[in-house]
């Protein structure tokens, strides 16, 4: 149906903003606020947000405030 599909979408995008995180945090293994919000953007739910924290945390990527 049309929520599992959106569902399906939702989590797409999720796991693409986790990629290019990571993808950022190289080489020193950090992403600041600002930068994974700017991948975020203004209207992703707050448990997707929490999600992504999580995926970042296991990947060893630590979030700091202001990068350098």
């Amino acid at each position: 149906g049309r929520c599992a599909q959106f569902q399906q979408e939702k989590t797409m995008l999720v796991s693409e903003i986790i990629r290019r995180a990571i993808a950022m945090s190289e080489p020193d293994g950090e992403i600041s606020f600002d930068e994974l919000n700017a991948l975020c953007g203004s209207d992703m739910p707050p448990e997707d947000i929490e999600d992504i924290f999580c995926a970042l945390r296991d990947a060893g990527i630590q979030l700091v405030e202001q990068r350098g």
